[in-house]
């Protein structure tokens, strides 16, 4: 019983075997079957193709002609046809005749078939070149475009040596240039200079002989007063000295009377703006009492101070009148004239005194760093007249230097 169960499974087992493997074959047949077909159609295509090379009454009209070539004894051309409803087997021909080469024997073959289009005439595509042709042109051209590239390199290396020879060129022109008008600049500067320090020089000298002339003259003048002086010494000393010291006396009374006048008037107005500001309160009589106080201290301390000085000075008086000898005013006398002679040497010689130049050398200071630091030439322009003002250039000095800036203004 096992055994015909076992058999019974082999026998199942291969009829399975057997009925997938039919199942195998009919679908392989059915492929084989579709690819006959898919032969046959494209059989069909193929001879429909030849069949079509060349132009009959049944070939479409074209709508274009694309392109246009000679093989051996035949004229190709590639023709796309105008779109209209052929009796055709299916659409997929129509599509794929879209486009079709034809051959012909002479161009009035292939101008005829153009003639057949609607419309427009055609206009014929000129041949279009064999592969051994293309490739001619191909290496024609890779030569033309490799020998522009090194006429362009050469170009470039030839242009970059010229620019960098007109680079040179050019900073050497504006180092002359700079050169030149630096040079020009210091010419025009050790030339003012050397002017101004020969006119300063003239001065100089003209002042300095003027001073030793002026200084003989005192000198002879002193030297005779002098003399004046040994034969008048005797009454003349004393007079002169009594002189001197009736004036200072003098000079402190007038003084002495001055302050007591301005207390005087500062009392009464004191007094006056008391009265009228009364109704101001009792601070402002405070602080107005402190200032006068304050004032009519000072005052008394000024008067005080004169009235001492007048007591020594009549003091010093009467003593010099008593009995002070020969000898002591004969001293004081030459001490006095020798004062005078000074002061009016020095007052004589006062013109050539060098002035305090230092809000003059502080104004000149800032001209020059305006005009150093300015890059207009009308600013320095006006700059330059107030430098020379300052200076006190000559009208020749400023007509030279304008000369020289005329000559050199075609370097800006």
């Amino acid at each position: 019983m096992q055994e015909k169960d076992e058999t019974e499974n082999k026998l199942k087992r291969l009829l399975a075997m057997a009925k997938r493997s039919i199942d195998n074959s009919k679908q392989d047949l059915v492929e084989k079957d579709e690819i006959i077909e898919k032969l046959k159609v494209e059989l069909a295509k193929n001879q429909h193709t030849r069949h079509l090379w060349y132009v009959d009454t049944s070939t479409r009209d074209p709508k274009k002609l694309l392109y246009k070539v000679a093989h051996g004894n035949l004229l190709w051309c590639l023709a796309e046809y105008a779109n209209e409803n052929e009796l055709d087997d299916s659409k997929e021909l129509d599509e794929l005749n879209e486009f079709a080469w034809h051959c012909f024997q002479t161009e009035e073959e292939i101008q005829a078939y153009a003639n057949r289009a609607s419309g427009e005439p055609l206009v014929l595509p000129d041949f279009s070149m064999t592969p051994s042709e293309v490739e001619s042109v191909k290496k024609s051209l890779k030569e033309e475009i490799d020998r522009v590239q090194e006429e362009f390199r050469r170009y470039r290396v030839r242009s970059e040596i010229t620019r960098k020879q007109k680079d040179a060129e050019i900073r050497k022109i504006s180092a002359n240039v700079m050169a030149k008008q630096t040079e020009q600049i210091l010419e025009t500067d050790v030339a003012g200079e050397l002017q101004s320090s020969k006119a300063q020089i003239r001065r100089l000298t003209k002042a300095q002989a003027e001073a030793e002339e002026r200084e003989s003259s005192l000198r002879r003048k002193f030297e005779k007063l002098m003399k004046d002086y040994e034969k008048l010494s005797g009454t003349m000393g004393e007079t002169v000295l009594a002189m001197e010291w009736r004036e200072r006396y003098e000079q402190s009374a007038r003084e002495k009377e001055e302050l007591e006048n301005k207390l005087e008037e500062l009392s009464l107005v004191t007094n006056g703006a008391f009265d009228k500001s009364n109704a101001r309160g009792k601070g402002d009589l405070q602080l107005l009492r402190q200032e006068f106080a304050q004032y009519r201290k000072s005052a008394l301390n000024a008067v005080e101070q004169k009235e001492k000085e007048l007591h020594d000075i009549q003091a010093h008086y009467h003593d010099n009148d008593g009995g002070s000898g020969n000898v002591s005013r004969t001293n004081s006398a030459k001490d006095m004239l020798f004062r005078r002679m000074s002061l009016e040497s020095n007052s004589s010689l006062a013109g050539f005194e060098t002035p305090n130049s230092t809000k003059t050398n502080e104004y000149l200071k800032n001209i020059v760093y305006k005009y150093m630091s300015s890059d207009q030439d009308e600013a320095k322009e006006h700059m330059e007249k107030a430098i020379a003002t300052v200076l006190k250039f000559t009208p020749a000095q400023v007509a030279s230097i304008q000369e020289k800036r005329k000559q050199q203004g075609w370097l800006w």
